[in-house]
C-alpha cells in the first residue's frame, strides 16, 4: 500500500499528464533524455560513481518520483552543467531546462498539497557552549563552567544537533562535577575556601608565542587575594632596560623597568590584588626601551601566572552571596521559609519551566537533610543547587510527546527554542511569562526581534557563524611556523575578530546576506591591516574600513576564511573549492570512491603543476563531477597563500585564477569568481536557509524540510534578501513552531 503521500503524487502526476496531453513529459521528454545522456555511463551493471538511473526509468512517472533524493540530484547536475563531463555531447539547452522543470513542478506541487512535516528534533543536552551561558544567566557567575567538559561532537556541521549529543556513565560523572564548581562558586562558605594553587599560562600553549603581550581569560574560585606573574625571554645585551606591565581588565595592576645584568628570567610579580570570583582578563606586556643599540628579536612575554587565593573575603560580604541568598536574611538567621524562596524561582528558570510541587518537595527535602547533616544553611542550598544542575531537566532540552501526529509546541518549549537558538542560553522572565500567559507563539517574531537587540545575541555570531565559515578552527590551527612567521597567536584572534565583527554587522544593520559574498566593507587594527597590505590603520582597536573589491570584500577574501581552507604549508584548491561548495552553495561533494587515490598535493615538480594534477582527476567520468566544480573555485583564490595574503606569483612564476564551471561561466580574478557566485542570489539563499534553519532546529534537513526551505527563501527574496529577515522568518515556520511524535507517520 502506497502512503497518503505517495497517493497523491500518483494522482498529481497523472493529473499533470492531462495537462500536457495524451502523451505526458515523463515518456515524452524525461525518459529518451536520461537514456540518451545518462544511460552510457549511468545505466551500466557498474554505474558511473555507483549512480544508477535504471530504476528511474521503470514504470510510470508515479511511481519513478517516489525516488525523490536521486531525481533532485540530477537536476541539480544538469543545471550545474557537471553532467554530462567535459568532453561529452552536450544536451540540448531547451530539452534539459524541460527536464529540470519536470522534476522541480512535479516535487513542488506535492509539497503545494501535501501538509508540512515539521520534524522531530531528538531530545538533547546542553553542550559546552549553551552550558556554560546558561549557568551565567542562572547565577550571574562570570566563569567558564564547562571548561572541563569534553568536546562536543559534530552533525551537520555543528555542535548543537541532538542526534549525536550523546551521554555516557563518564560525561554524567563530569556533569556532577561541573554542578558541585558552580555551586560552590554561587554559595560561598567561611573556611570552605580552596587551598591556593598555581596556575601558569604558557604563551606558546595559547597560541601567543612571540608576542611582547598576552593575555588568558582566568576564572577565579572565590572572592579574595592573590598575586599574578608575568616572564619573559630575551637574548639581550647587558643595560638593556625592558618595562613590564601588568593588567587585570584592561587596568594596569603592576610595573616595572629591569635592567639586563645576567641572561635569566626575572619576571615581574603583581602586589596581592583582592579580585572577585569569575573570570578576569589578565594580561602582560613587555617592551625594550631606548637604551644599549640591538638589532635582534625584541623580547616576548612567556606566560602569566596566577597564585591563590591567599585569602579569602568573609562569604557574607562578597556579590555571590548577596545575589544567591536574596531573602534578605542575614547569615545563621535563615527563616524556615527563606529554602523555598531561593529555590523555587531558581528551578523555575533553570528548568525553563514551572516546578510541580513533588519537585519542590524533593528540593526541600534535599535541604533539610543536608542542613540536619552539617548544620549550615549554606551547605544544604549547595546541595539543592547542584541536585538542579545535575537534573535531566537542566541538562537537557525536552519535549514531549503528545499524542500521534504533529503538534504545536507548548509556550515553554517554544520559549527554550527561541532563546537557545539566538542567545545560545535559558529564556529570560519576559521569554517565560509570555509562555505562562500563551501568547509566544503569536508573538515569536516580535519576541526574536527583541533578542537580536540584546547583547546576548552576540552567542548567534559566535557560535552560528563560527561553525558555519569554521573560524573555530583557527583556535587549534597552526600554520607551519617556518613558511609563515607571520602567522602568530596575534594575528588568528585579528583574523577571528574581523569575521566575528562582518557577521555582527551583518545581523545588526540588516543588511543584504549577498554581502557576504562581496560586501565592501570589513573590520581591521593594525596587526590585521598590515597583514593585508592596507595603511592608515595603527592600533590595537578595530575600526571598520570601507573596501573597493578588488582584493578583499566578502567572507570568502577574509584572512580567517583563507586560513581554515588551506594545508599548514601551502594553498589547498581543493580544499577551498569544498568549502566554498560547502559552506556558501550548501552542495558539498560526495567523498572520493575508496579506489580512486587521494590527489598528493605535496608532491613534487615530476607530477606536474597543481593545474596538471587536478586536471588527471577531471578527465575521469568519476572524478569529474566534483573536480570540475570544485577545482575552478578553489583556483580563483590562489592570488591568496596559506594564511591570506595577496600575491601575484609563486616561486616565480605568474599565479593563474582563471576558471570555467560546468555551466560555462568563466572568470580570470577573485573579484570576477565572486561575480559568478552572486550572479543566481537564490542559490546562496538556499544554502544560508538551510544552515541558518538546521542551527536553529537542532537537527539534519531532509525532503520534508525542501518545501519549507523554499518558502523562506522567497521570503528572504521578497525583502532584499535581508539577514533579519532570514533569522526572524525562521521562527514563522512550522518546524520551529511545531513537532512530530515519535512513530507519527510521515
Amino acid at each position: 500500500m502506497y502512503s497518503p503521500a505517495a497517493m497523491f503524487l500518483l494522482l498529481y502526476v497523472f493529473a499533470l499528464a492531462g495537462a500536457w496531453g495524451a502523451e505526458d513529459p515523463y515518456t515524452r521528454v524525461v525518459q529518451p533524455f536520461l537514456r540518451g545522456q545518462c544511460g552510457s555511463c549511468h545505466g551500466a551493471k557498474t554505474p558511473a560513481g555507483g549512480f544508477a538511473i535504471g530504476e528511474l526509468l521503470r514504470g510510470n512517472a508515479g511511481e519513478s518520483l517516489r525516488e525523490r533524493e536521486r531525481w533532485e540530484r540530477i537536476a541539480l547536475r544538469i543545471e550545474t552543467g557537471e553532467m554530462p563531463p567535459k568532453g561529452m555531447p552536450r544536451p540540448d539547452a531547451a530539452q534539459a531546462k524541460a527536464v529540470t522543470g519536470w522534476i522541480h513542478e512535479s516535487y513542488e506541487a506535492l509539497d503545494r498539497k501535501t501538509p508540512v512535516d515539521p520534524g522531530r528534533v531528538t531530545a538533547r543536552r546542553l553542550n559546552r557552549f549553551e552550558y556554560r551561558n546558561s549557568v551565567r544567566d542562572l547565577l550571574g557567575l562570570e566563569m567558564n563552567a564547562a571548561e572541563e567538559l569534553p568536546v562536543d561532537p559534530y552533525g551537520y556541521g555543528f555542535d548543537n544537533i541532538g542526534d549525536v549529543l550523546n551521554v555516557n556513565a563518564a560525561l554524567t560523572d563530569q556533569y556532577l562535577k561541573a554542578a558541585e564548581r558552580v555551586a560552590c562558586a554561587a554559595i560561598p562558605i567561611d573556611g570552605t575556601a580552596p587551598k591556593p594553587t598555581m596556575q601558569r599560562y604558557l604563551a606558546e600553549r595559547m597560541g601567543q608565542d612571540r608576542q611582547m603581550r598576552i593575555g588568558v581569560d582566568h576564572s577565579f574560585p572565590v572572592d579574595g587575594v592573590y598575586t599574578l606573574r608575568s616572564g619573559f625571554f630575551q637574548g639581550l645585551p647587558a643595560g638593556s632596560k625592558i618595562q613590564l606591565k601588568l593588567f587585570v581588565d584592561g587596568k594596569e595592576t603592576a610595573s616595572t623597568v629591569l635592567v639586563i645584568h645576567y641572561q635569566i628570567d626575572r619576571g615581574l610579580e603583581s602586589p596581592e590584588i583582592r579580585l572577585t570570583a569569575g573570570r578576569h582578563r589578565i594580561e602582560a606586556t613587555t617592551e625594550l626601551l631606548p637604551g644599549v643599540p640591538y638589532k635582534g628579536p625584541p623580547p616576548y612575554v612567556e606566560y602569566v601566572q596566577v597564585y591563590g587565593p591567599l585569602s579569602a573575603t568573609p562569604a557574607a560580604e562578597t556579590g555571590t552571596y548577596k545575589r544567591f541568598f536574596s531573602c534578605g536574611h542575614a547569615p545563621g538567621q535563615h527563616e524556615a521559609g527563606c529554602a523555598r524562596k531561593l529555590l523555587a524561582p531558581l528551578a523555575r528558570r533553570a528548568w525553563r519551566r514551572p516546578v510541580t510541587p513533588q519537585e519542590m518537595d524533593g528540593l526541600l527535602g534535599l535541604a533539610q537533610r543536608e542542613q540536619a547533616r552539617t548544620g549550615s544553611f549554606e551547605e544544604a542550598m549547595r546541595s539543592s543547587l547542584t541536585a538542579i544542575l545535575v537534573s535531566p531537566h537542566f541538562l537537557f532540552r525536552i519535549e514531549k510527546d503528545r499524542g500521534p501526529g504533529a503538534r504545536p509546541l507548548g509556550g515553554y518549549e517554544l520559549a527554550a527554542r527561541l532563546s537557545y537558538y539566538l542567545w545560545g542560553s535559558l529564556p529570560d522572565e519576559e521569554l517565560l511569562r509570555a509562555a505562562e500567559t500563551g501568547t509566544l507563539a503569536k508573538t515569536a517574531r516580535q519576541q526574536a526581534a527583541r533578542m537580536l537587540r540584546d547583547e546576548r545575541s552576540a552567542a548567534f555570531v559566535d557560535s552560528f557563524a563560527g561553525q558555519w565559515l569554521q573560524t573555530r578552527n583557527l583556535t587549534v590551527l597552526r600554520p607551519d611556523a617556518e613558511k609563515f612567521p607571520a602567522f602568530t597567536g596575534e594575528l588568528a584572534a585579528a583574523m577571528r575578530k574581523e569575521t566575528h565583527l562582518f557577521f555582527a554587522e551583518m545581523v545588526r544593520e540588516n543588511r543584504s546576506i549577498l554581502d557576504f559574498l562581496d560586501g565592501r566593507f570589513t573590520y581591521v587594527n593594525e596587526a590585521l591591516a598590515k597583514h593585508y597590505g592596507m595603511s592608515g590603520v595603527s592600533g590595537e582597536e578595530f575600526r571598520r574600513v570601507e573596501l573597493d573589491g578588488v582584493q578583499r570584500g566578502g567572507v570568502l577574501t577574509q584572512g580567517s576564511v583563507l586560513t581554515v581552507s588551506s594545508y599548514p604549508t601551502r594553498t589547498s584548491p581543493v580544499i577551498r573549492g569544498k568549502w566554498v561548495l560547502d559552506n556558501l552553495l550548501n552542495q558539498p561533494p560526495p567523498p572520493p570512491p575508496p579506489d580512486i587515490p587521494a590527489l598528493d598535493e605535496k608532491a613534487g615538480p615530476a607530477a606536474g603543476t597543481m593545474r596538471q594534477q587536478l586536471e588527471k582527476h577531471r578527465s575521469s567520468a568519476t572524478c569529474a563531477g566534483c573536480h570540475s566544480r570544485m577545482d575552478p573555485l578553489g583556483f580563483g583564490l590562489e592570488n591568496y597563500d596559506a594564511i591570506g595574503r595577496w600575491r601575484t606569483e609563486e616561486s616565480g612564476a605568474a599565479i593563474d585564477t582563471s576558471g570555467e564551471l560546468p555551466g560555462g561561466a568563466t572568470f580570470h580574478t577573485p573579484a570576477q569568481m565572486k561575480g559568478v557566485l552572486k550572479a543566481d542570489p537564490d542559490v546562496f539563499t538556499r544554502a544560508l536557509t538551510e544552515k541558518v534553519l538546521t542551527f536553529a532546529l537542532g537537527r539534519g534537513l531532509d525532503v520534508r524540510d525542501r518545501a519549507t526551505v523554499r518558502k523562506l527563501a522567497e521570503r528572504v527574496r521578497a525583502n532584499e534578501y535581508r539577514m533579519q529577515e532570514l533569522i526572524l522568518a525562521i521562527v514563522e515556520s512550522e518546524p520551529f513552531l511545531m513537532r512530530r511524535s515519535e512513530g507519527a507517520q510521515r
